[in-house]
């Protein structure tokens, strides 16, 4: 059987995942020209960071430059290289959330802002956490580069985001141990295990309550838009109150009018009812925020149209642009020109 079959033709990715790994081809001594020679990258995908491209020139890609440049650690340095890419999105996040705890809702959507690679889940297992990697294929077809890329980035997260540094305890893989581990130790330690079932990363339950780095950064207008945007919104306690849950719950993608509810300590019902004697309605509450940070987050050219549409709760850069068109008759990229 083809190795190819198990790839859904319609699976994509952002093009500016192949743009990460071009940039640490470059590091290591190989050509963009060399590097995409072959695995059907057309150069105009990388022309706009928030083109989606087909997943199967990604894993052409990633063992072609392994290839060309002797490393099998690629995967390590990709991931590293998109954490760094998508600090702007970190910091945003991170002021939205106090501790682990509610940030560990985000973590898995954020690792799939990758695209059509797999699914990211955190899961309980006795008296520790683990940061699982879930691909959509085998290792045979993607290689151990994507693994190593997306728990590259997750690791990364977690030994940043908070004011205690997160310690892993444990780092596995589904694929057979390397001969040099030099790299893989100095990214999650010494505790590593090889041909497991799953890949993931495990860490302390305790670190569920550790408070996250509230950053300032002093050179961007836009470092947090969306309390800008809720001091300048009239309304009582109740309507700032309900503005601040929705903004909290929009990245985890399963915001609600029953889970906001529930995060205000009110039911659905006495919700409605509350916004009716305010004369509006949940759905208009959370179009309009979204529209409003929709213009703000659009407005800081470091934030790519696929973070803005995760940030917002759509399932895809497509639907934002959809959303965005219904609002401002154009498309978001071609609000920025």
């Amino acid at each position: 059987m083809d190795q190819h079959s198990h790839i859904d033709p319609s699976w994509r990715i952002p093009a500016k995942q192949a743009k990460h790994i071009l940039q640490v081809a470059e590091r290591l001594g190989v050509s963009q020209e060399d590097a995409i020679a072959g695995c059907g990258i057309e150069k105009k995908w990388l022309e706009s960071p928030d083109y989606q491209m087909p997943v199967t020139p990604l894993y052409a890609l990633n063992k072609q430059i392994a290839t060309l440049a002797g490393n099998e650690d690629l995967g390590l340095f990709v991931g590293r290289a998109a954490y760094l890419n998508m600090v702007n999105l970190l910091l945003y996040l991170s002021s939205i959330c106090t501790s682990l705890r509610q940030w560990l809702n985000m973590m898995s959507s954020v690792l799939e802002l990758y695209g059509d690679l797999g699914r990211a889940v955190i899961v309980r297992e006795g008296g520790q956490l683990r940061s699982e990697w879930r691909p959509l294929v085998p290792v045979a077809i993607s290689g151990r580069y994507t693994i190593d890329m997306i728990l590259s980035t997750a690791n990364s997260i977690l030994s940043t985001i908070c004011l205690q540094p997160i310690t892993i305890a444990k780092a596995q893989f589904t694929y057979p141990q390397p001969q040099d581990l030099t790299v893989l130790k100095q990214c999650f330690g010494e505790n590593l295990k090889f041909n497991q079932p799953y890949s993931a990363l495990y860490f302390e339950m305790e670190s569920l309550d550790f408070k996250l780095i509230q950053a300032v950064n002093e050179t961007s207008e836009l470092s947090n838009p969306w309390q800008e945007y809720m001091a300048s919104m009239p309304g009582d306690s109740f309507l700032c109150a309900l503005r601040q849950s929705i903004v909290c719950e929009l990245p985890t993608g399963d915001m609600s009018i029953d889970s906001v509810a529930v995060d205000l300590g009110v039911s659905r019902r006495t919700l409605q009812r509350r916004l009716s004697d305010r004369e509006t309605n949940f759905q208009h509450i959370v179009q309009d925020l979204r529209y409003q940070m929709a213009l703000r987050f659009l407005a800081d050219k470091g934030m790519g149209v696929t973070s803005i549409a995760f940030i917002l709760g759509y399932g895809d850069s497509s639907s934002f642009s959809t959303a965005f068109k219904s609002w401002h008759g154009c498309s978001p990229s071609e609000y920025r020109l």
